[in-house]
């Protein structure tokens, strides 16, 4: 810094200069959430049981269901739709007993048909997606 400061104003520009580095943490924070979210879709599609295995798993009903849609490519984040916080979903329903159940709580809750694998993934995902954050905000700051 080559600017002159006077005593009497140390105070008020030590605090600017924290305020813009403050922002500068929080808009990088806020791109490493979006980077670790990245980490977590890919390793939840990578753990995620093959479509033959959860069609086995519900029966019929996932044979001929009118959605394409394979439960890898349903993983979805909420994005920047919360400040600081980021969920990763899965939008993929089949039909039991005439209602649409999402798939996951078949696979990672029942008793008779499962086949648990996100608890265990995003457990296995912490490091990474720690060190995604980490290395987004040093880049950004």
């Amino acid at each position: 810094m080559d600017v002159k400061i006077k005593p009497s104003d140390l105070q008020s520009v030590v605090e600017s200069m924290l305020r813009d580095y403050g922002d500068k943490v929080y808009v990088a924070t806020d791109e490493g959430l979006a980077a670790a979210e990245k980490v977590l879709i890919d390793n939840l599609k990578a753990a995620a049981p093959s479509s033959f295995l959860y069609a086995e798993t519900v029966g019929e009903a996932a044979k001929n269901e009118k959605s394409k849609d394979k439960l890898k490519n349903c993983f979805v984040g909420t994005g920047k739709k919360y400040r600081l916080v980021r969920f990763v979903g899965n939008s993929k329903t089949v039909e039991s007993n005439g209602k649409n159940v999402p798939l996951l709580n078949i696979l990672e809750y029942s008793e008779k048909h499962g086949h648990p694998f996100i608890k265990k993934t995003f457990e296995d995902s912490v490091n990474e997606m720690a060190a995604a954050v980490v290395a987004t905000i040093k880049k950004g700051v």
